[in-house]
């Protein structure tokens, strides 16, 4: 029985060094291509440069200090319901709204999106968001610099009515437009 145990005693480790040797290396630090599989024509394609994102992210304009508020002058666009499509009548708002924003060089603009209370709470703030861009890239196609104009969105959070009927609800569907001047 000692002479078994001494056998195995010895040969366990001797299989252990045996089966971890013979892994795999795949993932080592400076090997070269003959090491990795690969080809020396693999091993020698130069990394991709990785372009900005042309998303709105790092072009809207700052949001932050300050208070943004409504201009007489510029008005609220409304939305059909579980839509952020522009409406004609949304267009020719908006055409009057940059006209203004672009004469005043000054001001930085929020856009505001907002939905009536039908709908979760998290899906009214993405529709709102939606309505928020849609309109921001409006102002940004009709000339209004892309730094000028931000965006947010208040879901179902500020009501302007809060009866239950499609009149009240159609208010609540919209996009202010408000201004910070500096």
């Amino acid at each position: 029985m000692k002479k078994y145990n001494l056998a195995l005693a010895l040969m366990l480790p001797l299989f252990a060094a045996f089966t971890l040797s013979s892994c795999n290396k795949k993932n080592v630090k400076g090997a070269g291509a003959e090491a990795t599989g690969m080809t020396t024509e693999t091993a020698t394609i130069p990394a991709l440069d990785i372009q900005e994102s042309t998303d709105t992210a790092g072009t809207e304009g700052d949001i932050r200090g300050g208070e943004f508020l409504p201009q007489a002058t510029i008005k609220t666009v409304n939305f059909d319901f579980d839509r952020y499509e522009l409406s004609e009548a949304g267009r020719a708002i908006l055409q009057a709204n940059a006209a203004l924003i672009k004469a005043r060089k000054d001001w930085t603009v929020l856009v505001e999106g907002h939905c009536d209370d039908r709908g979760t709470v998290e899906y009214n703030l993405a529709l709102g968001q939606k309505r928020a861009k849609a309109v921001r890239d409006y102002y940004v196609r009709l000339g209004v610099p892309e730094g000028a104009v931000g965006t947010i969105s208040y879901g179902e959070e500020k009501p302007l009515c809060t009866e239950e009927n499609e009149a009240c609800w159609l208010q609540n569907r919209r996009a202010e437009t408000k201004i910070k001047g500096n």
